[in-house]
């Protein structure tokens, strides 16, 4: 390979014996390597020489606010950018993800490990200009008075215009074009698998499949076989090869639904895949290199399962580069009422007559702490449809956990001590705009003359707060 055609990568590295390791591997590999031992000087390098690829330390002089990230990330888009941390953090994995990071490794890294991230990153590079990075995707404006269909991606599945999940949506445009992989936690029922999909949807993966692997349906004995395949003969029962899971997802995404149940023989595989991007089917000897990224989604807490040595540390840091925690239901404000009519018009449509909701029914939503979160929400409007019989739903529809709940306080309210005050400011006026427009009801002229508001105020709250007061006419 001539120097002409040679690629070249500049490694930032403030240890010399893993800089020069490094160097020393990738040009045994037929790449062109420029070493620097901090962020300054590989600012100065990469501004006066052109590089396919820059290979950086986060921890190092100079880099202390990732200036070397933000630079290469600003002036030099085109070329793909690695890091490789001994101290992984969160907050450098997601302003590394925002920048536009191509992977996110972890010493001490394996260099066939390397080798491939750096061998996707140059072989992306070409796809990567025509997807916009990560730094430029469209973020979510945090106006102060969004519409909800603003917060909504309907192609994805995604209902939400609560401040927690306009943030899930922001990590999730950020995150999606990268090779980052992911970790989605949250309760039962919150749409882990949902926003996994927006996540591969909205990657340069998107043509290629998604796999589901459900760790709750494998048993422990049968988890090598089903992930990696194997071949005819290679135990009873196995009269013919057999793929694998991963091997369907080979150059898509593979979605591990309920890691937390993962058995602790079973996680030491799956981190070799992770970390080498090759495994060999049951009783073959051909090892089979994938391009494959992680993304993984539990209801468990897995730092507690670390610490109680339920699950591996190693493992955890490969898998939660990212990590997305998804708010319950409870928690999202007046999502519940955009979930419910968006469910309503999707999943129920008109049949004898166009169903809508009764205010009082749309207050016991509101109200009712939803254990099963989203799940449970789907399942009381399938009930409440078949029960229905005219086309307003009643609270008299609903099962009685749910009706019951008209009594109980706004969900938040007893507990304004624990957030901050901008938040219990939000939940007291938004209760205030609720009360007066069912004493009016739904009158906003009335309404706004005892708050000492004029219309315009009056309807600029409301819109503020997603509240419709035609909910509260009768």
């Amino acid at each position: 390979m001539n120097v002409e055609s040679t690629q070249r990568i500049l490694i930032a590295d403030d240890e010399p014996l893993y800089r020069e390791t490094t160097a020393e591997f990738l040009r045994e590999e037929g790449y062109e390597c420029v070493c620097v031992e901090d962020a300054s000087d590989a600012i100065s390098v990469l501004n006066e020489h052109d590089f396919d690829l820059i290979l950086s330390d986060l921890n190092m002089p100079g880099n202390l606010k990732l200036e070397l990230l933000k630079e290469g990330r600003t002036k030099h888009k085109h070329v793909p950018l690695i890091v490789v941390t001994g101290a992984p953090s969160l907050p450098s994995a997601i302003e590394s993800v925002r920048l536009g990071v191509t992977d996110y490794l972890l010493k001490p890294v394996k260099l066939e490990e390397l080798l491939t991230a750096v061998q996707r990153a140059l072989s992306h590079a070409g796809q990567s200009k025509a997807v916009p990075p990560a730094s430029s995707a469209p973020t979510l404006k945090r106006a102060a008075n969004p519409k909800p269909a603003s917060t909504t991606t309907p192609a994805h599945g995604i209902i939400g215009a609560s401040p927690q999940m306009r943030e899930v949506l922001e990590i999730v445009e950020r995150v999606a074009p990268s090779d980052t992989n992911v970790l989605i936690t949250g309760e039962s029922g919150t749409g882990k698998e949902v926003i996994a999909n927006a996540i591969h949807h909205q990657s340069h993966r998107r043509e290629k499949a998604m796999q589901v692997i459900d760790c709750t349906s494998i048993p422990e004995s049968l988890f090598e076989s089903a992930l990696f395949g194997h071949i005819k003969g290679s135990f009873t029962g196995a009269v013919q090869d057999q793929a694998g899971l991963l091997r369907a997802c080979d150059g898509g995404t593979a979605f591990i639904d309920e890691l937390g149940e993962l058995p602790l023989s079973s996680q030491a595989k799956l981190l070799r895949v992770i970390q080498e991007q090759t495994f060999t089917p049951v009783g073959d000897s051909q090892s089979i290199r994938v391009d494959t990224r992680f993304v993984c989604a539990t209801n468990r807490d897995l730092q507690d399962e670390v610490k109680a040595e339920r699950f591996r540390h190693d493992l955890y840091y490969r898998l939660a580069v990212v990590h997305i925690e998804l708010p319950p239901l409870r928690q999202r404000g007046e999502d519940v009422i955009l979930l419910a009519e968006a469910f309503l018009k999707k999943h129920f449509p008109a049949g004898q007559f166009q169903h809508s909701f009764a205010p009082e029914t749309l207050e016991c939503f509101r109200r009712y702490q939803w254990p099963g979160n989203i799940r449970e929400l789907r399942n009381v409007l399938e009930r409440s449809v078949a029960l229905a019989t005219g086309p307003v739903i009643e609270p008299s529809d609903l099962p009685q956990p749910v009706r019951e709940a008209i009594n109980d306080p706004l969900p938040g309210i007893q507990d304004l001590t624990e957030v901050s005050r901008d938040e219990a400011l939000d939940t007291a006026d938004r209760t205030y705009l609720i009360k007066i427009l069912d004493k009016h009801h739904g009158v906003i002229a009335s309404a706004a003359r005892q708050a000492g508001l004029s219309r315009q105020g009056m309807n600029k709250l409301l819109k503020r707060h997603h509240i419709d007061a035609n909910d509260y006419r009768r």
